[in-house]
């Protein structure tokens, strides 16, 4: 049976959710996000204010999330056992390569990236990657890693309920060569984002299966196009095989 949905707290976090996506607010645009009265959305507001998780603008009278959350993320992500493991091998890893190195996972249909070291390059991709943050699952190293292992109908319902957009030139948007190059990348054991998410950006993408908890996630090496050639996808993947095994 279905636990009751308690509305206050769901509109509650449908105005948290809403100002750390966007931004700052005003009441009234919160309010018709949240389904409320206008003076319902102020009473949250406030509350959340004095709570310290929303400021107000004094001038604009605009509302904005605070760090607040982020210390809730932060305080949640160290104590994330799986990132507790890959944390050091990540560094090491980024260490040997100098290029940006990724952990994601698959939480409720979406990418979520738990960590993230930048490449010491000069230059170095600029990627939309953000700790904490989603991408899209199609057109990633680490999303297409995820679909791949994440047993049989996933790619097809995260397909129907997100659709497939394109972002590059290169992107997959045909649900049949989607689920052609996930069978590939179950073969082979890696998988390759080819420019299809950003243009100038390349990465490999490795399965990592966490021993004490079985949770499926996916660590990944990026770079820019012209420093990662064809001929060294083969050399990374294993470089990121061998991290998942001492992860």
């Amino acid at each position: 049976m279905d636990s009751p949905v308690v509305k206050s707290v769901a509109k509650t976090i449908t105005i948290l959710e809403s100002l750390a996506r966007d931004g700052e607010a005003g009441v009234t645009e919160l309010a018709s996000k949240a389904g409320m009265h206008k003076s319902t959305a102020y009473r949250f507001l406030t509350t959340l204010r004095d709570l310290g998780y929303v400021r107000q603008d004094p001038d604009s009278e605009r509302y904005a999330a605070t760090l607040a959350l982020f210390e809730l993320g932060s305080a949640i992500l160290s104590r994330t056992e799986i990132w507790e493991h890959a944390h050091p091998v990540m560094e090491k890893l980024a260490q040997e390569t100098h290029e940006t190195v990724h952990l994601a996972v698959l939480q409720d249909d979406r990418l979520v990236y738990l960590h993230k070291i930048e490449s010491t390059h000069s230059l170095r991709v600029s990627m939309r990657s953000r700790i904490g943050q989603s991408a899209p699952l199609h057109c990633t190293g680490v999303g297409k890693v995820l679909l791949a292992f994440s047993g049989p109908d996933v790619s097809r319902r995260i397909a129907e309920r997100h659709g497939l957009p394109q972002f590059t030139n290169t992107t997959i948007t045909d649900l049949c060569r989607l689920e052609d190059e996930l069978e590939e990348i179950r073969r082979r054991g890696f998988a390759v984002d080819n420019e299809e998410r950003e243009l100038g950006v390349r990465c490999v993408a490795v399965p990592l299966r966490h021993g004490n908890t079985g949770q499926l996630a996916a660590i990944s090496i990026s770079a820019p196009s012209a420093r990662l050639a064809d001929h060294d996808i083969t050399r990374l993947a294993e470089l990121l095989r061998r991290a998942t095994e001492e992860i």
